[in-house]
């Protein structure tokens, strides 16, 4: 599985906290508005949809950014 840096801000602090994490965890933790930074580019989370698997049993996490 792919490592993916997520960089996430403290509250009450201007300091970066940057996390190496695999892409479920990514999916689970990332909320809608929080940006990722890549070496080119700055994305910005806009929409996060959970959708049951056709059993019923598992969910998928959708993550949309732009």
């Amino acid at each position: 599985m792919e490592a993916q840096r997520y960089g996430n801000t403290i509250q009450g602090d201007s300091t970066v906290q940057t996390t190496v994490i695999d892409w479920d965890e990514f999916r689970k933790t990332v909320k809608v508005g929080d940006t990722i930074s890549e070496p080119t580019r700055t994305l910005t989370v806009t929409d996060k949809v959970y959708e049951l698997t056709a059993s019923g049993q598992h969910f998928v996490i959708h993550v949309y950014v732009q």
